[in-house]
């Protein structure tokens, strides 16, 4: 499971200032990465009210590029799992200066097959259709909802007799 807290949206004007992965095998979580990152420029007021994250808990953090090499050995070969995951690489590709190449399966997408009624599939409107924990706004917390949704899609999939192969439009 990924994800990042950035300073907005685009990737190429924005930046990353905290990561999250968790390492899971079957519904368990074996190892966890977390970092804050120390980006260029400050973090505005609007986002340290989404994330919590201010400039005083940065400051002392490194830069993106000083923990390219541990995030992307701890990334491995393995598949990445988020919600957006899309937007996730493509901030740390831009942070790293350095293409993402694992392969990846967006929840987003996931819930979009599973669940076409719902007016919106943001994280924590599933998070709340399906009664799942929701600490969002940092990575960890993220991750772990996103886990969360993940198991749960994965359980009502097979209560309809569908497998992962039926997903392979979300990776």
């Amino acid at each position: 499971m990924l994800d990042t807290e950035t300073t907005g949206l685009s990737a190429y004007y924005d930046e990353v200032i905290e990561i999250g992965i968790l390492k899971v095998r079957s519904g368990d979580v074996i190892d966890r990465y977390e970092q804050l990152i120390r980006p260029k420029y400050g973090i505005d007021g609007f986002i340290t009210s989404l994330t919590g994250i201010t400039n005083e808990m940065v400051a002392d953090k490194p830069p993106i590029e000083d923990v390219k090499g541990d995030v992307l050995a701890f990334l491995g070969n393995d598949i990445i799992v988020g919600h957006n995951t899309s937007f996730d690489v493509r901030f740390l590709a831009a942070g790293f200066q350095e293409n993402i190449n694992n392969e990846y399966m967006d929840t987003m997408q996931f819930a979009r097959k599973l669940y076409p009624d719902l007016p919106h599939h943001r994280l924590s409107d599933l998070s709340e259709y399906l009664n799942l924990t929701n600490n969002e706004h940092r990575a960890i917390a993220d991750c772990v909802t996103t886990m969360e949704l993940y198991e749960a899609m994965k359980t009502e999939m097979g209560q309809k007799g569908l497998g992962i192969r039926d997903l392979s439009r979300c990776m």
